[in-house]
């Protein structure tokens, strides 16, 4: 069964992404987890995986573990690749950790497929050009403090 792309929302995304994490880091998935990593009360976590059941992107017995999908599975990562691209490319534009780690969560949802294929092109190229990282130095000094020394 084929998702319908016009019903992952945001927060079907951030319930993935959040899920596909605790899976990551855990094995298992549980709805007290889910909630405390988003800040949600259990009662919306169970709301949110019926949801998701009924979309086909995870499967879960009442009290039991959640397990994602094969659907789910693909859109928690896509959307956890767009956050790590997100936070790293402000990472090397020089933004605090904590403030690109929020901006990323924010900007992974609104931000259109070839927009986030042209910063991944910029954060790989930064990586391989031999002056890159001279470059990004160069641009911190300036967005910190308004000047570049020579």
């Amino acid at each position: 069964m084929s998702v319908n792309p016009k019903k992952i929302t945001r927060s079907v995304e951030d319930y993935l992404e959040a899920m596909y994490s605790l899976e990551q880091q855990q094995g298992t998935i549980r709805v007290k987890d889910v909630a405390e990593t988003l800040g949600v009360k259990p009662p919306s976590v169970v709301e949110a995986v019926k949801k998701l059941s009924k979309m086909n992107m995870v499967s879960y017995e009442r009290y039991g573990t959640i397990k994602l999908k094969d659907d789910g599975v693909k859109i928690a990562e896509e959307v956890s690749c767009r956050h790590q691209l997100l936070k790293d490319f402000l990472i090397m534009m020089g933004v605090d950790n904590e403030i690109a780690e929020s901006d990323a969560c924010s900007m992974e949802h609104v931000m259109d497929v070839s927009t986030i294929s042209k910063l991944r092109k910029f954060v790989e190229f930064n990586d391989i050009f031999p002056n890159a990282c001279e470059y990004m130095e160069k641009f911190r000094e300036y967005a910190e403090k308004g000047t570049i020394t020579k």
